[in-house]
């Protein structure tokens, strides 16, 4: 008989957690849900409904059916979860998730790892200490057409890749879709608080980062970044945010926004080779059905080739984050490259560099001084 993981939630700020339970509550078998804890606030809420932290908390509690929801997660701890979501704003990373390894309980946290570079390495250390994995979830790891784009790349479709883009699609914040708020309701929300981890950069830059990485195959040197604020000012955190990150032997140029009523093209990733140009369509809702066209001609707007993601599917028994994470649990195979904590310390400086050259307006170096796990 297979394994019955009991699994706690921490911190309910960030929405994805009611995608994160989708797979783990297909396999009942599998989980035993013993309770959750949010984690408080820098500034109190006055919105209650749709992606709250409080109706994200009563939704998975109705779901998942756990009664016990504790004021302090260490109440939670306690109870020795072998695995905890971990869904709270993105500057409490660094100090919630290492609490949790140093127990040596397994995290999934949902993207990005950490809000700076100091965080990501804090809860390296943890990991190794605790013998506990951090796992981190990207919703791109779960699109087909995403994974098929960066075969056909490793491959050589396009030769030597010298250029690398991607771009979130259409988005007008985290709260665009049927809530109803007013302008201090939003502003008292972490997603539009610096301090938090609230922006763009965090938000949507990052998924660009991870992705670049594993597409291009080189580590980073150094970043160009850029904050703005255009529609959103009742918030201190940027609206739109851009990266220009320069490799060894290629570009990358990511960008995140939460003023795009429409993508008007493909958001990507779109990739430029010595051999042509390979790009990967949105598709329907969330990449499904999603096409990948490669094209060699020069001035041709038709596509040489198409690949289709449905005939690439997702490996079997590996489909989804719950299955993932049991597969790599009891077998001690590697994680998906994405998923890797590893590879997401690199994801965590180049947001960190992009942030700091947000300010001091110049290229920073990705590895710091503090680019050490002790």
């Amino acid at each position: 008989m297979k394994k019955k993981y009991r699994i706690g939630l921490v911190g309910f700020a960030h929405m994805h957690v009611l995608d994160q339970i989708k797979p783990f509550l297909a396999m009942p078998e599998r989980v035993e849900w013993i309770g959750a804890a949010d984690v408080k606030p820098m500034v109190e809420s006055e919105y209650f409904e749709s992606s709250s932290r409080s109706m994200n908390l009563k939704l998975c509690q109705e779901q998942c059916g756990f009664t016990d929801v504790f004021e302090d997660y260490q109440q939670l701890l306690e109870l020795k979860p072998d695995l905890v979501l971990v869904n709270c704003e993105n500057a409490y990373h660094g100090t919630v998730i290492p609490e949790i390894l140093m127990r040596g309980i397994h995290v999934i946290v949902e993207k990005p790892l950490a809000y700076s570079t100091e965080h990501a390495m804090a809860i390296a250390r943890a990991s190794r200490i605790g013998k506990a994995d951090c796992i981190i979830n990207w919703p791109t790891t779960w699109q087909a057409s995403i994974r098929l784009g960066q075969k056909l790349v490793s491959e050589g479709v396009i030769g030597k890749v010298y250029r690398f883009q991607f771009r979130n699609p259409d988005s007008l914040g985290p709260f665009s879709y049927g809530q109803v708020m007013t302008d201090r309701q939003l502003g008292k929300e972490w997603w539009h608080q610096e301090a938090a981890g609230g922006g763009s950069m965090l938000d949507y830059c990052c998924y660009g980062t991870i992705l670049s990485n594993w597409y291009l195959g080189e580590k980073p040197l150094g970043v160009y970044g850029l904050k703005a604020n255009f529609n959103h000012r009742f918030g201190d955190a940027e609206d739109y945010a851009s990266l220009m990150v320069r490799y060894p032997e290629a570009v990358s140029i990511l960008e995140g926004t939460w003023n795009t009523v429409s993508s008007g093209y493909d958001s990507g990733p779109i990739v430029w080779g010595e051999k042509g140009a390979l790009i990967v369509e949105n598709g329907g809702d969330h990449g499904i059905h999603a096409n990948v066209s490669v094209y060699h001609d020069r001035y041709s707007t038709t596509p040489n080739e198409v690949y289709s993601s449905d005939d690439y599917p997702l490996p079997a028994g590996r489909s989804n984050l719950a299955e993932e994470v049991f597969h790599h649990l009891e077998t001690g195979e590697p994680l998906h490259a994405t998923m890797d904590l590893n590879n997401n310390l690199w994801s965590a400086a180049m947001l960190d560099a992009g942030l700091r050259s947000s300010r001091s307006l110049k290229m920073e170096e990705v590895k710091t001084p503090c680019w050490t796990i002790g």
